[in-house]
């Protein structure tokens, strides 16, 4: 079996709406050596039965795998390590698409590069859910940071384009597969290659991201699970360099203080772990304090009172 140059996986987890569109765009990719595998996370609407026809109408060779319950976006991540077989990996989720040379440009650009690269990644136009522009990710054209990264991304948060994102698929076997207990995998997953490699930026759109409000990243119900899982990401930075540190203990700190708003167990884990790292004052106040019942919303209106007092004092 002759291996392919790529793999290009497809993420579906309830876009029926949308999916026909991304596989469209994959299948009028201008670059054709790769094995197209398409991860369906247990939907439940019509997405499964909508891939389904297309692939019987599609010349393309693919692989659909339907999981038997719903894994989660990092498992499901993982699902995808283990069948695909190409040297790079390319993702894109149900509800986005590509531009018809994704995929040619940057396995192009890969031959350019040596092995101090773990990804490339582009420029993103950014789409309401009926497929109006609303803007570029990054509206000068260039990132705010690529090379040597792991600092940006500790002090600014994931800028990363994920659907723009092309891997080699060994660096995967160096840093281990996605964190399960997390709920989402992107921003763990770019903190540990950066830790060891460079993100080399390719100029120019190469996906299109659609803005839909039920999706994991802007779903008001799974606000307290995202800040959550950033702050477990970011402590597990903690003690690795004086430089990075103190933001590190800011951004998980506030993070809880937003979680102790939705969910005040799972708050209280993030300010309990922050405590520990570093058992200020101010720190030991605020996991006693958040200890209190019905104090999780008191807490974080007060906080971000005194976010904004600070904010117009700098």
């Amino acid at each position: 079996m002759t291996t392919p140059a790529v793999s290009q996986i497809v993420f579906t987890y309830n876009h029926e709406r949308f999916v026909e569109q991304c596989l469209d765009s994959v299948a009028a990719q201008t670059f054709d050596d790769f094995e197209l595998v398409i991860i369906d996370d247990y939907s439940t609407d019509r997405t499964v039965e909508r891939i389904e026809a297309w692939l019987n109408k599609s010349p393309l060779d693919a692989r659909l795998i339907v999981n038997e319950r719903n894994l989660g976006i990092c498992a499901t991540r993982n699902v995808a390590l283990g069948v695909c077989r190409g040297e790079f990996l390319s993702t894109v989720s149900g509800d986005d698409y590509y531009e018809p040379d994704k995929i040619e440009r940057q396995h192009g650009f890969w031959q350019e590069l040596d092995g101090t690269a773990a990804a490339v990644f582009g420029n993103v136009r950014m789409i309401d859910e009926g497929g109006r522009e609303i803007g570029l990710v990054y509206p000068s054209g260039r990132p705010p940071a690529d090379g040597r990264v792991f600092d940006q991304l500790i002090e600014w948060g994931n800028f990363m384009t994920s659907p723009t994102m092309m891997t080699r698929r060994t660096v995967f076997e160096t840093v281990g597969g996605y964190d399960e207990s997390l709920f989402y995998e992107d921003y763990d997953m770019w903190l540990r290659l950066a830790d060891r490699y460079e993100f080399r930026f390719l100029p120019g759109v190469l996906a299109n991201y659609r803005t839909v409000s039920s999706s994991a990243s802007r779903n008001p119900a799974y606000e307290a699970a995202r800040c959550e899982s950033r702050a477990r990401v970011l402590l597990k930075w903690y003690g690795r360099s004086p430089g990075t540190d103190e933001v590190i203990l800011n951004r998980a700190w506030k993070s809880g203080r937003r979680v102790l708003a939705g969910d005040r167990g799972r708050g209280q884990r993030v300010l309990q772990a922050v405590c520990a790292a570093r058992p200020t004052l101010r720190h030991r106040a605020g996991v006693a304090l958040s200890a209190v019942p019905g104090a999780g919303h008191a807490l974080a209106a007060a906080y971000a009172v005194a976010d904004r007092a600070r904010g117009r004092t700098r």
